[in-house]
């Protein structure tokens, strides 16, 4: 048996908001990153990234990080309309959609445009040369 005081600390931990919220934003970090360089390597995306690139790559509709923004926003939106139609609690919402989803829904694309840039096309594209093109 762990002595009591553990316990305590350990539900302290678990109810932490602040620890909570420094989670998620590294999670989403980390997730931007991969996302980027996925997607620079053309190595695929799943389906659900895949949404935000048809808007803005074969619809023209958009930049990728407002697009992303919007598609996580309906996605959450239509999981809670989703969770009150089949009969939960308006009070239980942020037990589905708590602040790691709301970091998630405006963090997500502005972070992977960002590590494109920044991260993802330098370290793809070593030395500044193109590799699509032969040499010469």
């Amino acid at each position: 048996m762990y002595p009591k005081r553990y316990i305590l600390c350990n539900r302290k931990i678990l109810t932490d908001q602040s620890i909570v919220q420094d989670w998620s934003l590294f999670g989403v970090i980390i997730c931007a990153i991969s996302v980027g360089i996925f997607k620079i390597a053309a190595l695929g995306v799943s389906t659900y990234d895949a949404v935000a690139l048809i808007i803005c790559n074969t619809w023209k509709k958009g930049r990728f990080l407002y697009v992303r923004i919007i598609t996580d926003l309906v996605c959450v939106l239509t999981g809670t309309v989703l969770f009150l139609l089949s009969g939960g609690k308006p009070l239980a919402i942020p037990t589905i959609a708590g602040i790691g989803t709301i970091i998630t829904a405006f963090f997500m694309g502005p972070l992977i445009e960002f590590f494109n840039v920044r991260v993802a096309r330098p370290f793809l594209n070593y030395g500044g040369k193109d590799s699509s093109r032969s040499s010469e």
